[in-house]
């Protein structure tokens, strides 16, 4: 009876291993996908803030000379990252620039 009580307790143990096992590896994985998601949410505001730098830009030129108009750019990426406008005349581009890209 003690032999089988044994083997019923190191079944459950290898068991309880093998979840613990996968509960790590899903939440590793869940984290990376997690971050990913964040990265890319980040990308597409840098995006939005060039492209209404961009629009003004464009607006300021195609109206020429007298032009006035005033916009707010968000202070954070998604809320979370600082980040910078470059804006070059020579190429006629605008580039976000933040930590994470």
């Amino acid at each position: 009876m003690t032999a089988v009580r044994a083997q019923t307790s190191l079944e459950f143990l290898s068991l309880l291993g093998v979840l613990l096992i996968m509960l790590v590896f899903f939440s590793l994985v869940s984290y990376q996908r997690s971050m990913e998601l964040n990265r890319a949410a980040v990308s597409a505001a840098g995006w939005r803030a060039c492209e209404l730098v961009s629009l003004e830009v464009n607006s300021a030129s195609s109206v020429g000379e007298g032009y006035e108009h005033s916009f707010t750019l968000p202070m954070k990426l998604d809320g979370t990252q600082d980040y910078s406008l470059e804006i070059s005349a020579s190429e006629r581009a605008v580039r976000a620039n933040w930590s994470g890209g």
